[in-house]
């Protein structure tokens, strides 16, 4: 298996697409960390909301305000891409047929593709968080954060303020960092099952990033009450409290449950599929 791994790790990092994915995920951290910046001047009321205007305080949660802007679009589209080519891509290029003739079982094989594009997808996500701290602390510099309490406009104390050292600030980016990369798990088990199912690697990702694109539609619905817990996406923002309320929310376990429903139930899907599929690609 590990030979197998390392085979189909090799072939997807060699794809061309690999440089371009390489260019964003390092060059957009660093963009928006530049237009953070240069709106350093303005007012506090004009400086952002939530994670960017506490950004602006350290360059330690600068990767955090990043992860939360990309994982909502683009990590999204390029993990959809990532695990909607892995067999589909084979297929469309007619090389199915030959790489299954090797002595291995259908089984071991989409299990190598999909841990090889959960890998990438984790890949992925740690290098926006690397780009976004390294550009962060570049520009921002290594502080410590306050975060002051907010009052109600008759005066009360709705949130007690709280500070978090660079220690701790830290600790929690490689939380979030790990949390984001996770929650693309779900995403993952469904890219793998549509890419088992057409031989078009554009109609594999189109469902993909379509589902996940739905789900968060659907999500921002509060009539649906309780169906939302069961989407993808609800609890993809969970991560945020850490900084933003200094919690570890309960929200952060749901999510993980979710993930892990999502892996087991259209990744045997997935399995049941491709070992029956006729290959003609």
């Amino acid at each position: 298996m590990i030979a197998l791994v390392g085979a189909e790790f090799t072939k997807a990092v060699r794809r061309s697409r690999s440089l371009f994915f390489l260019a964003a995920l390092v060059g957009l951290p660093a963009l928006i960390t530049a237009a953070l910046h240069a709106r350093g001047a303005r007012p506090e009321r004009d400086a952002g909301e939530g994670l960017f205007r506490l950004a602006h305080s350290s360059g330690l949660l600068v990767p955090a305000a990043v992860l939360g802007v990309m994982s909502g679009f683009l990590l999204v589209v390029i993990a959809g891409m990532i695990a909607g080519e892995a067999v589909a891509g084979e297929a469309a290029s007619g090389n199915l047929r030959y790489v299954l003739i090797r002595p291995v079982s259908r089984a071991r094989l989409l299990v190598a593709k999909a841990i090889v594009s959960g890998v990438l997808i984790w890949v992925a996500v740690i290098l926006v968080a690397v780009a976004g701290l390294v550009a962060g602390v570049s520009l921002f510099g290594w502080h410590a954060v306050s975060v002051p309490g907010v009052r109600s406009l008759t005066g009360g104390s709705l949130a007690t303020g709280f500070q978090l050292s660079t220690g701790t600030l830290l600790t929690r980016l490689v939380v979030a960092t790990a949390y984001v990369a996770f929650g693309f798990t779900g995403l993952l088990a469904m890219g793998t099952l549509f890419s088992t199912m057409t031989d078009t690697p554009a109609g594999a990702i189109g469902a993909t990033v379509g589902v996940y694109i739905v789900s968060e539609i659907l999500d921002g619905i509060t009539e649906l009450g309780r169906v939302r817990y069961g989407f993808p996406t609800h609890y993809q923002g969970a991560w945020e409290a850490l900084f933003t309320e200094n919690r570890y929310s309960h929200d952060l376990i749901a999510g993980l449950i979710v993930q892990l429903a999502y892996l087991a139930v259209f990744g045997g899907i997935a399995l049941w599929w491709f070992r029956r599929k006729d290959i003609r690609s």
